[in-house]
This record gives C-alpha cells, structure tokens and sequence, in this order.
C-alpha cells in the first residue's frame, strides 16, 4: 500500500505516496487528537455499504457495489455530512478499522486499517479523556 500510517501521542498521521499521493493531490493528513470527536472500532462492510463515491481520481467506489476493494483518499457517501478520508487495503468486510469522527477539520470523518485496532482506540480515548481534563482546569 503506498499509504503509512502513524499513531503519535497527539496525532494520527497519514502519509501518501506513489499514485495516492497523485490521485489525492496530498502527501499527508494529519488528524491532531484535538480534532478527534469521537474514535471507535467498526467493521468495514457496515461503513463501505454507506460509501456513494470518491472526490478525486478515477475508478467507481460504490461501496454496496463494490464492496472490500482498497480505498484510500476522499470519500462521499450516506449517513455523514461531509468529506470522509479513508486509508484501507482490499480487504474482509469482517476487518475492524478505526474510525475518527472528528470536528474542525477538513473532514468528518477518518476510516483507518491499523494494526491492533482496539489498542489504538483505547489510547485515543484515554488521550481525549486526559485532554479535556486538562482543558476544564486551564479554563
């Protein structure tokens, strides 16, 4: 995949190359953890069935049609208002992927394949239960 993904303290970062880098006319999105609403673990096939179609590059995305191919870049589809930006290989529709919903940001919503999902999701949430802590006591 010529897509990486970084889980940081205070972001997750995702970094393009090869053709993704071309077809999304970027070389990274980062998501800083004070952008991130919300995160959860959700199987793919229940998200891939809401996608309608990609903003940028060629090749049709219908997620109902075309279900567990490799989406990485912009994404449009039903159920979330706004732009989606997935990074996923071809895969089961079984596979569990992050999912940052996230607020002041260029999009809505981040749909990741990482490596132990769960653990990811847990550190987020601690880090966004920490930050707000810290939020409420400076304020």
């Amino acid at each position: 995949m010529a897509a990486e993904l970084a889980v940081l303290d205070d972001r997750v970062v995702a970094e393009l190359s090869g053709w993704d880098r071309a077809m999304n006319w970027r070389s990274e999105v980062v998501f800083d953890y004070t952008n991130i609403e919300s995160a959860s673990d959700i199987d793919r096939s229940s998200l891939e069935n809401l996608i309608d179609h990609r903003t940028s590059g060629c090749g049709t995305h219908d997620g109902l049609r075309r279900p567990n191919r490799r989406r990485i870049g912009t994404m449009l589809g039903r159920g979330i208002v706004g732009k989606q930006f997935w990074v996923v290989p071809a895969g089961p529709g079984a596979a569990r992927l992050l999912v940052l919903d996230l607020r002041d940001h260029e999009f809505a919503r981040a749909v990741l394949a990482i490596d132990d999902v769960k653990e990811v999701v847990a550190a987020i949430k601690q880090s966004l239960t920490s930050n707000v802590g810290e939020r409420e006591r400076s304020d």
